[in-house]
Formats: structure tokens, sequence, C-alpha cells
């Protein structure tokens, strides 16, 4: 049988400790289990974690009120920790025909975070870090409100401060925005207010959407979308990168719209990667199903299964399907650099988005290397770039903000 990714076999532990598994996932958890050495073991750790168990005391069953989403994706940290820590000293980096093994202590730090609706916390606490419309917020998140006002994000030290409609949970850095149905039906999307999350360089941020559909924004990022959703299309706009699990909506199918593209779906669970300075937007579908369309042609579109992607690539307009590498895909949600035989200049973007760097190339010809390997976004930037070094690559001069990328001396 083909081995399991690990977020289809967080989704079952979760599914078999709840006691909601269908008969098939009860079968295919026996099969992991049983397929080897120290899974046991594992998932006893996994389900005797103290926050799993409160979440399971206090719900008397699996409901709408259960963070489902962010359980699995602790139980998700957890089995990729592991199968990280069983790969790492055998995995390899390398720059064209040079290869080095590469033995990296990559530190991931696991923390469950309790969630509660928006209703429980106080409603009498004022937001204090709002801005006029033109001021500049040093902050890597930033939340645009409809009138133009920013709030930084990430230097709110309180438990919970409210803005508007939403709640900011300022220790989990989380944006919690209220559910209300029967006001959302009488919007018309005309009349939709909006609201901006911004991510600068090193930024990272989650939030809850007033459908419950949760969204997670990677660093150079932007997510524009509606207090409420309306009665209509639920419409989101994206620039860079984000993952969306969004709440199944029979009557309004969610829309993400990205540079030329347009990603439609019901329920369901997916990555879409758009940066302005990639070749192509990409959209990984983990559960459910979308479907991927160009904006300028809604007929020239792809349905996506799980476990594929969709790339639409910017100079042609082009859309093709291939089979995708989750774990990959979701790594960067989980602190992790991924890098599988990408070249040189597809890890150095994605080294700037999160050190704040510009990558100046003085070695024309270590265009074309390629690297392989696992990093925790933990890892200074000279630990990351010596490692490469190491390993057959360039050399690198850090030189305040810059990054010179050097023949080797």
């Amino acid at each position: 049988m083909k081995e399991f990714q690990s977020h289809q076999i967080a989704r079952i532990i979760l599914r078999v400790r709840y006691g909601i598994a269908t008969g098939e996932e009860k079968r295919l958890f026996e099969v992991w289990i049983k397929g080897g050495k120290g899974r046991q073991a594992l998932y006893d750790r996994i389900i005797a974690d103290e926050s799993l168990k409160e979440h399971l005391d206090l719900k008397s069953g699996y409901d709408r009120q259960t963070d489902y989403g962010k359980l699995q994706s602790d139980i998700l940290r957890s089995l990729t920790k592991r199968n990280r820590q069983k790969r790492v000293k055998h995995y390899f980096l390398w720059c064209g025909s040079a290869a080095a093994v590469l033995i990296l202590a990559s530190m991931l730090l696991f923390k469950y975070m309790k969630d509660a609706p928006v209703e429980m916390y106080p409603k009498k606490l004022e937001i204090a870090q709002v801005l006029p419309a033109s001021a500049t917020v040093q902050d890597k998140v930033v939340l645009v409100l409809a009138d133009g006002e920013k709030v930084g994000m990430t230097k709110i030290e309180q438990d919970s401060l409210r803005v508007g409609t939403a709640m900011v949970m300022g220790r989990e850095e989380k944006l919690v925005y209220a559910s209300d149905r029967e006001r959302a039906d009488s919007v018309t999307s005309e009349k939709l207010e909006m609201n901006k999350v911004i991510t600068t360089t090193g930024g990272f941020y989650s939030l809850v959407l007033s459908d419950g559909t949760r969204v997670w924004l990677n660093s150079e990022s932007e997510l524009e979308f509606p207090v409420f959703f309306g009665r209509d299309e639920r419409v989101v706009k994206l620039k860079g990168e984000a993952f969306f699990e969004v709440t199944s909506d029979a009557a309004r199918p969610f829309i993400v719209q990205t540079s030329g593209v347009r990603t439609r779906v019901l329920g369901t669970s997916f990555n879409i990667k758009a940066y302005t300075n990639e070749s192509d937007v990409t959209t990984t579908l983990f559960t459910g199903k979308v479907d991927v369309a160009s904006l300028a042609d809604t007929t020239d579109k792809v349905m996506l299964s799980p476990g594929r992607q969709a790339y639409w690539n910017q100079q042609t307009g082009k859309l093709s399907v291939s089979e995708a590498n989750l774990d990959n895909v979701i790594a960067w949600k989980e602190g992790m650099f991924v890098f599988n035989k990408e070249n040189i200049e597809v890890v150095t973007r994605q080294i700037e988005r999160w050190y704040g760097v510009k990558f100046i190339y003085e070695a024309e010809g270590k265009r074309d290397c390629t690297f392989n390997g696992y990093f925790s976004k933990d890892e200074t930037l000279k630990s990351i770039l010596d490692a490469f070094t190491f390993t057959g690559g360039p050399e690198f001069k850090i030189d305040g903000n810059v990054v010179y990328v050097k023949d080797k001396s």
C-alpha cells in the first residue's frame, strides 16, 4: 500500500479519537499503526497530551465549536517532527555535482493553544494600536480596517482585544471574526465591509473569517476579505501564500482570487502560492475538490482531487496539473523551509521573504545550483547559508540586509 501522507493520518487519528471515523478510516488507521515501529507509542503520546485531553473532556462530541483544524495541525506537527528527526541524518544538499551529508539540529516549537468562541471574551476591551490610514505601522502583521485605519497585530500583549466585530487573541497571534449569518444574509456584494491582513518580511498570522473558514498567511502576503460575506459568493483576494480550511456552505461557494487565477470551492482545505516574483500561481488541494480557472477565461479550468496541484504560468497564462508532495507544500505553515531539488534562485527568494534580505549574485555560474534539505525557520540566516556553502554551494557574504553570492575563494 502507498505510504500515507502525514496530513492524511493526522486527520484519521483525530477522527478515530473522537469516535467519528468511518469503517474505511478505521481500517486505514490499523494499517498505519501496525506498519511501522514506534507508531503505537507515538499515537499514545499524541492522545495523552493535556491540551487534546481537555478538548475531549469539554466536548461531548465532535461539534462546530471544536477547533478541528487546529487540533489536526497540532497532530500533523507531531507527526512531521518525528519524520524529520528520522530523516534529517540521511538528507543531502547539493550544488551541481558536489554532495555532502548535512546534519542539522532543527528545533520545532510545539504549542497547543486553547480556543474559545468570540462570545466568551470580554466585550468592553477597546483597541489601543489603531493608527490613521496615512500612518506607517512598524509591525510584521498589519490589519487594515474598512476606513483605512491600520492596526499592528503582533505587538498586542493582551490575551484578547476587540477590533470592530473581530477579536484579536494577542498571545495566540490570531484574529477571529464574529459569526452572524442572519446579518450576512441581508448584505449584498455591493455593501460588503472589507478588511485586509498584510504580513511583511518574516511575518506569519492566522485568522478565522466570519463563516468559520480558517486561514494561515505566510510572510510577504496579503488577504482582503469581507467582515461579513453576505448572501452571495464568499470572495477573498490573495497576494502571496495562504493555507485555507474552508467551512462548507453549498449555497455560497468560496472563491479565492489571485493574480490571474480563480479558485472555487464549497468546503475543503488547500494551499495557494501566488507571489508576484514567482513564475507560477500554484494551488494545491489537501481535502475535498476545487476548480481552478483563469480569470481572463473561466471556461479554461481544471478540477483538482486531493494530492494534486494546479500551475498557472503568469507569463503564458497556461494551466497544468501534477502530483504534489503535501508535506513539503505545508512545511511553511509548520515553521520549516523544505527544499526539494530547488534551484538556488527559488531557494533565495524564500529566504528573502523570511529574513528580510536581498541576494545579489556575483557568482553567475552558481545560478544552476540545486539544493535539498529541511531547515527550521528558527535557524539563523548565517547557519543556513553556511550549510549551503559546506555542501558544495557558493560562498555568501552578509552585509546588513544584502547577501552577496560569490564564488568560493
